[in-house]
């Protein structure tokens, strides 16, 4: 069978529950839509039914073995939790899976045993296997949250490091960026929600501008086509977690100031470097060498921005109306992203059989 026809069925689990998500996200944010139960797991939804999904599947395509398999459709069939009575099954398929995903993690270092892109990888992992068991003992997902930002953190650093590689960054100041790793790291073990926060902000910061010096991004933003958008949204995604990293050192402890520091990390920074890497990620996933690329994507993109800061904004003027709103306009904008590459990828694909 040809392998992107084979690897479609798990692409779409993924996307069910970027649907589920971007839907129980606007119920969370006060519309009045069918099946309001699931509001509340909209969380785990988007970080362990989608982008946990997503990352395990890009891991496990290169081994090219059919059992490895298993470890994306853990991560998407927690989807489970939303059914009614089966909120503690799902969140036991959401440990799983990310404990397949670390195992995967540490096949790589087996085979590569010097790779420290790697270790940070089953870093986030680890990360990620402890906010999944924090939220089953506790069904609580604050105690989660600090958490799941470690894995993506930790998962988006090695990726961003492993790209930089030709670099001429030296030796030590690698070894800087791994020092403000772990400075995050034990920021979340202190822990999190007390003087843990500023430590891990501290990281984050530090994280953050290191990239905005030695990435790759510098080059790219001088570069056209995808090269340059792809820059754009890194630079976007990187003063965002410089952002949320200030949000932690000065927002007060309630309702929306949570709001505001979840979404200025899960959008702000992990689903705009989804963005930056989407044009290359999407078609690699689905065998594909073409990386599809059109300047729509651009309307995407800020479509997105505007909205998170329409959100944030909202958040801290208490303007509930425009926070509905905003939710919209960011479902929208992230789904129009997508179905922009699928539309893409199939309008190469055709362009290439006619030549």
């Amino acid at each position: 069978m040809n392998p992107t026809y084979s690897r479609i069925p798990f692409m779409l689990l993924a996307f069910i529950n970027l649907i589920l998500g971007i839907w129980s996200g606007l119920i969370r944010i006060g519309w009045e839509l069918p099946a309001t139960s699931i509001a509340v797991h909209h969380g785990a939804i988007m970080v362990g039914g989608f982008l946990t999904t997503l990352i395990a599947l890009e891991k496990v395509i290169p081994l090219k073995n059919k059992f490895a398999y298993v470890v994306p459709v853990l991560s998407a069939l927690s989807i489970i939790m939303v059914l009614p009575g089966y909120f503690q099954v799902g969140l036991y398929f959401l440990l799983a899976g990310s404990i397949g995903l670390f195992l995967i993690h540490a096949y790589y270092i087996y085979l590569h045993p010097k790779d420290i892109t790697m270790m940070l990888m089953m870093a986030g992992a680890g990360c990620l296997i402890t906010g999944n068991a924090m939220l089953i003992q506790l069904k609580f997902y604050p105690a989660a949250f600090p958490w799941w930002m470690g894995f993506l953190l930790f998962t988006i650093t090695a990726e961003r490091l492993e790209l930089s590689k030709f670099l001429p960054v030296t030796k030590q100041m690698k070894s800087l960026l791994l020092g403000f790793m772990f400075l995050f790291l034990i920021g979340l073990i202190v822990p999190f929600h007390g003087v843990g926060k500023y430590i891990s902000a501290i990281g984050m910061i530090c994280i953050a501008i290191w990239m905005l010096k030695h990435d790759v991004m510098r080059i790219g933003l001088k570069k056209e086509g995808l090269t340059r958008f792809s820059s754009v949204a890194l630079l976007m995604a990187n003063s965002w977690l410089i952002m949320n990293g200030l949000f932690l050192f000065m927002l007060p402890d309630n309702t929306y100031s949570y709001d505001i520091l979840v979404h200025s990390f899960f959008i702000g920074y992990a689903f705009t470097m989804i963005f930056a890497h989407g044009p290359i990620i999407l078609p690699g996933v689905l065998g594909i060498t073409s990386k599809p690329y059109h300047p729509v994507l651009y309307g995407w993109l800020f479509l997105v921005q505007g909205s998170l800061l329409i959100r944030l904004v909202s958040d801290a003027m208490l303007f509930t109306e425009w926070r509905k709103i905003s939710g919209v306009l960011m479902g929208v904008g992230i789904l129009l992203y997508f179905v922009s590459l699928v539309v893409l990828v199939i309008r190469e694909r055709l362009h290439a059989k006619v030549r």
